[in-house]
Formats: structure tokens, C-alpha cells, sequence
């Protein structure tokens, strides 16, 4: 069966092999695209020290990805791109008017949004999670159109669909990666430098990010007041062996601006001392001059375990 006669068979042509293939080929394609352009685009973006994750993450997309992209890239094509090119299907036959492949990219936003309705029930977003799931279908459906024209006009099915994209997303891949090296060496991508604030800009109330108990006041006589901020208690377990926990922190103390920067040396820091609360606490500044932020790690400064962040609010 082709391209040509497949609407004689009704729903069945929208889910055939050939358009599996042509789909799921290019969300494979696109995968890795995406994701660079992704990471590109918070080149300039606060880390919060946290410079181990991209490498590791990267290391494990190089050994992993090309066995893993062909499976993802089939499963979005089962879940969004074929659900949308079947009601297109049918919406083209019903009423007649407009391509086939333009009803299908009409139809990616409403399949779009019953998962983001699925995800929005575990706490996604789901306005944002509909539209990117849209997106994520645009190139698959044209992709999808491509491939049965062409089949039509060469009349034999198409080969090396897999090989030609996965090639066309490797070119693509070293085009955004050499852009990216330029523009940072241009300085059109700039690397992210936290702000100096001043004493007087230091001075204030700032609360939780995620949870607005945690409550970190810095008076201008150098007193501090912890209400709720987390520190790391250490202490040994019942078999004599290590042992730590992340308790919360109700007391008064000092702060100053750490000169030591002992853990982030190129990152300005404040320093809270406050007894029972475990040792010197160290709030890393952040965010930008005109919304300066505050942030504790635990664990290893690569890659902290937990994280809590602080912002200005009087």
C-alpha cells in the first residue's frame, strides 16, 4: 500500500508503518538539536555553582543517545504526532478545504493539551507544557508530508529515512555548537557574572524561593536573625559511623561579607555565624543587580544535594 491509496483504508493509513518512520525519525532528529540550542541559550544563566552537571551530562548523551533517541523519538510519534495526523486526516476528508498535513498541525495543539492536562495533574505547568508539546510536533508532521509526496513522485517507498536524519541532525548539531563557540568567543554570549552588591543592598529581609518560612533577616548593625533556614547537622549514628542531616535554624548572630571565599572563590558570599546552628554558613550571592538573590548548598559544591534559595523582600 502507498501514500496514494492509503486514505482509502480510512484511519489506518494515519498510523501506518511508513508514517511511524517518517515521524519518529525526525523527533530523533530534532532531540538533539533542541537540547543544544537548550543549553546555548543558558550559557548565560546563573549555575549556582553547580559546574559538574553539563559534563556528565553530556558524557552520558554521547553513550546513551544513539540508543535511546530512535526509542523516544517512536514513542512521541505514537503519542502526539500520528494522534494529530489522524484527526487532521479526518478533519481534511469531513469538510474538504485545506492539505491534510495543515490540519494535522492544527490538530497538534489539542492532543498537545490533553497530555499537558496529564502532567499538569503531577504539578507541570499547563499552558507552557500544551504549547511545547505543539511545538515539538511542528517537524514531524511536515516531515511526515515530505516523505509521502516524495514517495508519490518517485512511486517506491523511501529508504534510509533513519540515516538521512539522524545525518541532517548531526550536521545541524555541529552548526549550532560552532555558532555558540563563536559567539561566546565574539562576546555575544557572555559568561554569567553575580553582582556585587553592597552592604547597604545586602541589608534586609529575604525569604525562601520555594518556601517562604525560611526567613533570613541581615540588619545594618550586623545582626542576623535565622527563622527556618536549613543547616547541616553532623553527628555519628548508633554504630559509631558518620552521619549528617539538614535541620532548620531559629536563633540571632552576625553576618559580614565573606572575604575568604573559600568555597565559591569567584563568587561574593555572606556569612552568618549563629550558635546552634552548625558551622559557618556561607550565602552565595546570586540572580542579577535588579533581582539579587541568595543561595546555601549542601553537599558537593559540583553538584549539591539540596539547595535553598533566598530573595530580597524588603
Amino acid at each position: 500500500m502507498t501514500w496514494g491509496n492509503a486514505k482509502a483504508v480510512g484511519s489506518r493509513g494515519a498510523w501506518s508503518d511508513r508514517r511511524m518512520r517518517a515521524a519518529g525519525a525526525a523527533c530523533a532528529a530534532q532531540l538533539p538539536v533542541a537540547g543544544i540550542v537548550a543549553f546555548t541559550l543558558t550559557l548565560g544563566d546563573d549555575d549556582y555553582g553547580a559546574t559538574g552537571g553539563g559534563a556528565i551530562g553530556l558524557i552520558c548523551f554521547l553513550l546513551f543517545g544513539p540508543f535511546l533517541l530512535p526509542v523516544v523519538g517512536l514513542l512521541h510519534a505514537a503519542v502526539l504526532t500520528l494522534p494529530a495526523a489522524w484527526l487532521g486526516r479526518l478533519g481534511a476528508a469531513r469538510l474538504g478545504r485545506g492539505p491534510e498535513w495543515a490540519w494535522s498541525l492544527g490538530c497538534l495543539l489539542p492532543v498537545g493539551a490533553v497530555w499537558a492536562a496529564c502532567f499538569a495533574a503531577l504539578g507541570a505547568p499547563f499552558v507552557q507544557t500544551a504549547l511545547w508539546s505543539a511545538a515539538s510536533g511542528v517537524l514531524p508532521v511536515l516531515h511526515v508530508a515530505y516523505c509521502r509526496r516524495r514517495e508519490e513522485r518517485l512511486g517506491r517507498p523511501l529508504r534510509k529515512v533513519w540515516i538521512l536524519s539522524g545525518l541532517t541532525s548531526l550536521g545541524l548539531c555541529v552548526a549550532v555548537l560552532g555558532g555558540a563557540v563563536a559567539a561566546t568567543a565574539t562576546g555575544l554570549i557572555k559568561e554569567y557574572e553575580p553582582p556585587r552588591l553592597s552592604v547597604e543592598q545586602l541589608t534586609g529581609t529575604w525569604r525562601g524561593e520555594h518556601d517562604e518560612s525560611v526567613v533570613l533577616r541581615l540588619r545594618a548593625d550586623g545582626r542576623a536573625v535565622l527563622d527556618g533556614t536549613p543547616f547541616e547537622r553532623v553527628g555519628t549514628d548508633a554504630d559509631g559511623w558518620y552521619d549528617s542531616e539538614i535541620a532548620r535554624c531559629h536563633a540571632t548572630g552576625t553576618w559580614r561579607v565573606n572575604r575568604d571565599r573559600d568555597r565559591f572563590p569567584r563568587r561574593p558570599a555572606v556569612a552568618v555565624d549563629a550558635k546552634g546552628c552548625g558551622d559557618r554558613q556561607l550565602w552565595t550571592v546570586g540572580g542579577t543587580e535588579a533581582r539579587p538573590e541568595l543561595f546555601v548548598s549542601f553537599g558537593d559544591p559540583d553538584s549539591p544535594d539540596i539547595e535553598v534559595l533566598v530573595r530580597r523582600r524588603g
